[in-house]
């Protein structure tokens, strides 16, 4: 494996102190979701540092290498949401507790970050919302934009945040599932998230 395709970050990835303890040392791994063909089997894998770190100051424990998320999301990944008949039935759950919460109105725009096959947002699209995800797996955010969910295949960022909303406006609700513990610039999506939501708009995010 290349070293290029990954690096030690310094700082605490929650909030940026650089009192970082190793706690616990795995055995370097091969990327997850990239499984092999069984004409691959056998083959040398590049494998990444499995590290994991505490934070002395917000006890924050987070994995210390950085991987190029290239390679762990544009490169053959594999995970789709609607595999999972209870992770489905919990997004069905979930996005209609939202509406009702939030009194979110038909027509609403509502973005998903890390949206990946678009089962979040086909249960709001349901109840008449104007839907938009973001994914970086391209195949898949091609597929979920083919199956009615309009996919834009890239990693959320602020600059890509500011693109939407010239072209599509505000979102009154922003949501994410088990992506923002994967992503390492965690202030960048918090600054994008704010530049695109509406001035009464609402971001919700579950993480494991």
């Amino acid at each position: 494996m290349s070293k290029s395709s990954y690096y030690f970050r310094e700082s605490c990835r929650m909030c940026d102190s650089k009192l970082l303890t190793k706690t616990i040392s795995l055995t370097p791994t091969p990327p997850g979701n990239d499984f092999l063909t069984k004409a691959e089997l056998g083959r040398d894998e590049p494998v990444y540092p499995l590290d994991i770190y505490f934070c002395e100051d917000c006890y924050h424990i987070q994995l210390g290498h950085v991987v190029d998320p290239q390679i762990l999301y544009q490169n053959n990944y594999s995970y789709v949401s609607a595999t999972s008949k209870q992770f489905v039935n919990h997004l069905k759950v979930y996005a209609e507790s939202m509406i009702k919460r939030f009194n979110l109105k038909s027509n609403s725009l509502v973005i998903d970050i890390g949206s990946n096959d678009g089962t979040c947002l086909s249960f709001f699209k349901q109840n008449d919302m104007k839907v938009l995800g973001i994914d970086p797996a391209l195949e898949i955010a091609q597929k979920a934009t083919e199956d009615g969910i309009e996919t834009i295949a890239d990693f959320f960022s602020y600059e890509l945040a500011t693109d939407l909303l010239t072209k599509y406006g505000p979102a009154k609700y922003i949501t994410s599932h088990n992506a923002c513990a994967h992503i390492d610039d965690l202030f960048d999506v918090v600054k994008g998230v704010e530049a695109l939501l509406d001035i009464d708009g609402v971001f919700v995010l579950e993480v494991g």
